[in-house]
Formats: C-alpha cells, structure tokens, sequence
C-alpha cells in the first residue's frame, strides 16, 4: 500500500473528489501530521454540509420530476467555485433560487396547459348540448306522430300478453329498457317462485310482467326503482286493466283494438304501415346523424387538446434545452455536496489549501496518476501530489482484496473469516487456501469421493452470485483435488482399497517407488502418527517464522524472539526432534533430556521469557516484576500451548483411520445384508456426507487455532475506495 497526500486549494477540492470518485483508488482517511494543525476538519467549521446538501437536493429532484430528460452534468467555472468555497451557504441559497425559479416557470407553462384545456372542453360542452337539444327536438316531432299508433299497440300487446289467470297473480307490471331485461331477470331469478314475461313495444323497450309471492313484492318495487322501470298506470288506463279480467270484454276489446289499427293501414298482413316505417327510418336516419356529428365534435376537440399539451409539452422541453447547463450545474452542485458531507471523505481545510490523504495499492499509482493530470489539466495548474511508503502512524492502513485467480478468488473467504489482514503483517490468502486443502486431504483421501466433490464444484461455481453457497461451493474444487491427490497416495476409491496396486500387481508392472505412498491408517497407525507429527510441527514452525516476519514488518524486533515468534519455532523443533528420539531410542527419558534437541526445546521457551523483558527494558522500566511475571507467562503458554498444539494435529491421523475404516465396515455390512456393492454404498453416502463436514470442520479448526493463530491478528481494514456516486 501506498500512502498519498493531495494539496490542492479549496476551490478545486470538487474537481479532486469527483475525479477520484470516479477512478476508484483511494480510500480517504483522516489527515494527520504536525504540519497540518492549523487546518480545521469540515465536522469543526460552522457550515453543515448535510443540511445544505438536503435543501439543495429537494429541489433538485422537484426539477427532475418535471419531465422526460436527460441531465448532463456540468462543472461550474473556476470563480463560481472559488464563490461556493468562500460562502458554501450562500452559493447554495443562489442555487435554491435558481432552482425555484424554474420549478415556477415550468408550473406556469402547466398551469397554461391546464386552463386552455379547460377552456376547450367547455366549449366542446356548450356545443355538444346545443347539439343535443337541436336532435331531442327534432327526435320529439317524428315520434310524435307516431304516439297514437304506438299506444293503441302497446294496450293491444298488453291485453294479448296476459291471460286474464295470469294477471291475476301478477303483482308488478312496468316498462323496462330492453338492454336492461337481463340484468333484470338475472336479479328476479334469485328469488325462488319469481318469474316474469315481457311483451315489446319497441325497439326500445318492452313491457316486463312479474309473478310471484307477495313476500317479494316489496323487494320487486325496489328492484323497479333501481332499474327505473316505469309503472304500466303510465301506458295502460284502469279500464284496460279491468278488461284484461273479463274474459268476455277482453275479446271484444282485442277485436276493437285491431280494427282501429287496421283503419287507414293499407299494408299487407303482418307488415307494418309506409307512413309509420317512413317515420322509423328518419328516426334511426336522425340518431344515426346526431351520433356521426357528436363524434366529428369530439374528436375535432381531441385533437385540439392533444396538440394544445404538445404545445405546452415542447415549451417546457425547450425550456429545460435552454437551461440544461444551470441544471447541469446544479447537478454538479448537489453532487459536490453529497461528497463533503460523506463521512468517508476526510479533508483538512485552511484560507489557502486544503489537505487530503488516503491509501492506495501500489498496482493503482498508475491510475491515480491519471485522475490527478486530468484535475490538473482542467483547472490549468498542478497539484501537490505525495506518493509514498507507510510510516509509523500508518499501523491501520487498509489492504485491498487479494488478487487472486478467479477460480480461487472465492477461496479468500477462507482468510476473511478469520479477519482482515493490516498492512503490518502477512497475508496468508493463499498459503491459508493450501494448508486447510492439504489437511483435508490427509484426513478425507478418496479418489473416487473426490472426483465427486470436484465435480460439484465444477458444476456449481457460477450457479450462486452472492451468499455463503458461491464460496462453499467454490471451495469443493480445491478440496476436490486434494482428496484425489491424497486418495492416489492411499490407494483408495470410494472406500475400494489397494485398487490401484492390484491392478498394477496383476498387470506386472512395478513402479519406481514404494506405493502405496501413505501408510495404511488401520494398519500402519504408528508410522501414520509419526508423519502426522512431523507435519503439525512444519506447519507450527511455518507459522511462528511468519509470526516473527509480521514482527520484523512492524518495526517489532524483540517480538521476533517470542511466542509468536523464534522462540515457539525452537520449541517445537526440539519437541518433534525430542519425541521422535524418545521412542527410537527406547523410551529413555534422561537420553533425551541430554540430546540437543531438548536444549532447543529449553532455548525456545528461554526465547519467549526473555521478549517482554526486553520490551520492558527498550522502553524504559527495566526489569520489573511485572515484566518478569509476564515473561514467565510466555515461557509457561510457549510450553502448554506447542505442546497442546503438537497432539491437537492427532486428529489429522484420527479422521484418517475413521475413513479408511469405513471400508472394513462397508465389506462387513455387505455380508450382514447380503449385498457387497449395497454396503459400500451406504459407507460412501455417509462418508461423503457425515465425514466430510467432520473433516471440513477439524481442517478449518488446525488453520485457525494451531497455525494462524501463530501470526495472524486479523485487524485490518478493508480497502474501500471512495466511489461517485451517481445520480
């Protein structure tokens, strides 16, 4: 990582910002350094930039929220920024006024709209009534005559609709719209016992006859009322009424009814009369005109009233063109605000200069040259740039994301989750992926169940975009391999052991090297836990020597010789090389105390004594109780805690045997069921379900705790540059 120091005045400070916004390298931190004291932070100056940003921003998106467009920012010229720097309160009321300005101008334009259209559809209105009553008028005349006639056909109709028994029971009569009978009918079915007839008068409407209890009478009329069917008093007289229950009178009024009807008609039988349907066809000619000129009218005001929003439509668009680059500066403006008010971006701030500082990857100078020459180039002078290594007061600097290929990039959750890596110490994101796939594969070896696991992953690697799923299912090709690795190095496949040597056996052909490679867990435990032994104490070796690099990296040089340091890596040499002797030379305990390797045993543990004793003394207390009780702590954990770690990687060896013994068990549950291939297919579900979470489980934990631990803290900060947001 790279520390960087920007000077720049104050009026450039937007330019700066959005520029290195929009590159993306720098993370912002708090300035600091003796030479900056006299500056003041943007927190302790009495301008809130939340608030105006706030203020400004409302009115901001009232003009987005006028219309259709696209703003296209602008950067404001050089003295309108030098105004904004020198009053940040006052350029933002000038910017709130323009604003308003042109939040009312549109309304007008709007308002203008609205009162034209308005004005339009009244005078639509007043056409179309005058309209109306010119065609109700005329309408009136010609049914007018047809009145008479209509009437005595309706009484004939009536009376030869209803039987006089019929009528009887009928409790409500009435004249119904024929577009309305089935609607109508459909609510007189609900009621069972209710059920009506209807007789034609016209094409308009038709007489309806409803029968029924007299429990619905009430529920008819109101049903009658609803639908504005008019009462049968309106078109037949009492007397005809009275006829319809005298069978006798009813016949002659029948014969009376049709003799006047036939009087003056001289159309044939069944037809109806030239002067009558001459008047139908002017009425339907009139509604057929009225309904032609209604429609003409309409859609001439239509039209009007679209062209009349176009109108208004294209006024504000041309308005909005002609203000595009005060918008574009507002933009600009709100922008800028957003960005002093971010709690990312720390900047120092005098009459003069401004000072910002920040921390980018090396591999990102380039780029953060670039943005810096393109602000340069803009405001025609050059910035004072500082490009360099971290110092002292640089122990928090973040660390970017480890570049790692993309198929492993997943597996960085490995380190994550045990923290972050600070700037100060190692970053284990690869070795941290290569330690947990090699433990794995010593516990979970199968060729077979590997290839299984590989192909998982292979399979599922872009399926999850996000989620813990994307780096599990990731992580499945790295364990995948080493379990086919491991599994060819114990010669098994899917719990088929000695598949390979058979089959090299019965082929004759001999390889240049012992194989299998592994000893066998069930039948070669000794030499599998001396081997298991001598990779715990690589791998806690490994991890104090990084331990004492991170030390050595900080400027911490006696924390190089402690427990995290030479002193763990000297214990536990001499106490691999100690136990190894121990029982080679036959469990002979004062031969191994006088051997070499327990001196290192004794010099490693005397190493992790003397580092806070010499801290204690580096740093001007001496040699103090305290740091003497300190000292004998580390020399007691270096001791419990090397030799807790040595026999914790057992479970390595442990997990190994529960595994291969799955084989024995699957050829004994064949028998058991009588079934060779069923057996072993149950110990391989369990195996590549159960076993591989328990070795997932102890893999993770021998990273963690016995080799990490050693070296890794973890307390670092992620690099997350600074980012303009848009819009």
């Amino acid at each position: 990582m790279k520390k960087v120091t920007i000077i720049t005045p104050p009026e450039y400070e937007g330019l700066l910002l959005e520029s290195l916004g929009k590159s993306q390298v720098v993370h912002f931190t708090e300035v600091t350094g003796k030479d900056y004291e006299a500056l003041k932070d943007p927190s302790e100056e009495a301008t809130d930039y939340r608030i105006l940003y706030t203020k400004v921003n409302t009115r901001y998106e009232e003009i987005l929220e006028m219309g259709d467009f696209v703003v296209e920012r602008k950067t404001p010229s050089l003295e309108e920024l030098r105004e904004f720097t020198l009053s940040p309160e006052g350029k933002a009321e000038a910017i709130i006024d323009e604003a308003t300005s042109l939040i009312e101008e549109v309304k007008e334009k709007r308002e203008n709209q609205h009162v034209e259209n308005t004005k339009l559809v009244k005078e639509l209105q007043a056409k179309l009534d005058v309209r109306r009553g010119k065609f109700e008028k005329e309408k009136a005349e010609l049914v007018g005559k047809l009145a008479d006639r209509v009437i005595l056909s309706t009484r004939l109709e009536s009376i030869q609709a209803l039987e006089p028994e019929q009528f009887k029971s009928c409790f409500a009569v009435g004249v119904v719209k024929n577009d309305l009978i089935p609607k109508v009918g459909e609510y007189l079915r609900r009621y069972e016992g209710t059920y009506f007839r209807t007789a034609s008068i016209s094409g308009d409407e038709s007489f309806i006859f409803v029968f029924g209890s007299e429990e619905t009478r009430k529920w008819v009329e109101a049903l009658f009322l609803v639908f504005e069917i008019k009462d049968i008093i309106d078109v037949l007289d009492s007397r005809d009424i009275l006829l319809v229950l005298d069978p006798a009178r009813r016949a002659e009024a029948i014969e009376k009814y049709e003799a006047q009807l036939k009087k003056g008609d001289e159309s044939g039988p069944g037809e109806e009369p030239d002067d009558e349907r001459k008047i139908r066809e002017k009425v339907v000619e009139l509604e057929n005109s009225h309904r032609h000129l209604i429609s003409e009218l309409r859609s001439e005001y239509d039209l009007k009233i679209k062209e009349n929003e176009e109108k208004h439509r294209q006024e504000i668009a041309d308005l909005m063109s002609e203000q595009s680059e005060k918008i574009g500066k507002i933009d600009y403006y709100v922008n800028l605000l957003r960005m002093f008010s971010s709690r990312r971006v720390h900047i120092l701030r005098g009459m003069v200069i401004s000072i910002i500082q920040g921390y980018t990857p090396e591999s990102k100078v380039p780029k953060l040259r670039e943005a810096l020459k393109d602000v340069e180039n803009r405001i025609g002078e050059t910035l004072f740039v500082e490009v360099g290594d971290l110092g002292p007061d640089d122990k928090h600097a973040p660390t970017p994301t480890m570049e790692m290929p993309s198929f492993l990039g997943p597996a960085w959750i490995l380190t994550r989750l045990r923290g972050w890596p600070s700037a100060e110490e190692f970053n284990p994101g690869y070795i941290s992926v290569l330690i947990f796939c090699f433990q794995f594969g010593l516990m979970f070896g199968d060729i077979g169940q590997g290839l299984v696991y590989l192909a998982i992953g292979l399979a599922l690697r872009n399926r999850f975009e996000k989620g813990m799923m994307r780096y599990l299912t990731n992580l499945f090709i790295p364990m995948g391999i080493a379990a086919i690795v491991f599994g060819f190095m114990y010669d098994s496949i899917f719990l088929v052991e000695h598949a390979i040597s058979d089959s090299l056996h019965a082929a004759h052909m001999d390889l240049p090297f012992h194989y299998p490679i592994m000893p066998n867990p069930v039948h070669e435990v000794g030499e599998l836990m001396n081997l298991i032994f001598m990779v715990g104490a690589v791998e806690i070796v490994l991890g104090a020597l990084l331990g004492a690099y991170n030390s050595f990296k900080a400027g911490n040089y006696v924390g190089m010789i402690g427990e995290h340091g030479f002193g763990m890596g000297l214990y536990v040499i001499g106490l691999y090389l100690s136990a190894a002797s121990l029982f080679t030379e036959g469990l002979d305990i004062m031969l191994m105390v006088a051997n070499w390797p327990f001196k290192l045993m004794l010099a490693g543990m005397m190493l992790s004594f003397m580092e806070p004793v010499l801290h204690s003394v580096q740093h001007g207390h001496g040699l103090s109780i305290e740091s003497m009780g300190e000292g004998l702590g580390g020399l007691l954990m270096t001791f419990v805690e090397g030799l807790a770690n040595m026999f914790s990687f057992l479970r390595i060896a442990a997990f190994a045997l529960a595994h291969a013994s799955l084989a024995g068990a699957g050829e004994a549950l064949g028998h058991a069921i009588g079934s060779g291939i069923l057996g072993l297919l149950i110990m391989n579900v369990i195996a590549l379900s159960f076993e591989f979470i328990s070795s997932s489980v102890q893999s993770l934990r021998l990273l963690y705790y016995e080799f990490m631990g050693k070296f890794f803290q973890g307390d670092g900060v992620p690099f997350k540059p600074f980012r303009l947001r848009q819009g």
